[in-house]
């Protein structure tokens, strides 16, 4: 496979990647309240840490996100929505800007 072919296997690696976890994300909407788990989730070390995680995750997102606009309010409102809707975000990004994203740091 050329690198062509590669980066677009990465590419569409990405959507699958998107739609299971968008799957996934439903499924647990179902079974289980949110609010309810986060408060239980909270109490313990390993849910502080993982919700820092999931922050700082986003955090380093906003700056790639940065580096690739090379504009404030892209960046905001790409960071606002992450922040909203997690990793969902992020994947439809890398999705939606994959070449300009392959480019900028090639």
């Amino acid at each position: 496979m050329n690198e062509v072919g590669s980066l677009e296997a990465v590419r569409w690696t990405i959507a699958v990647v998107f739609v299971m976890f968008a799957i996934y994300t439903l499924y647990c909407v179902w079974k289980e309240p949110f609010f309810k788990t986060v408060k239980a989730i909270w109490k313990f070390h390993w849910g502080r840490q993982v919700t820092a995680d999931l922050y700082i995750g986003i955090l380093l997102f906003s700056f790639i996100v940065y580096l690739v606009e090379d504009a404030i309010l892209p960046t905001a409102i790409w960071s606002v929505m992450t922040m909203i809707f997690g990793n969902w975000v992020s994947l439809i990004y890398f999705f939606v800007h994959f070449d300009k994203i392959i480019a900028h740091f090639a």
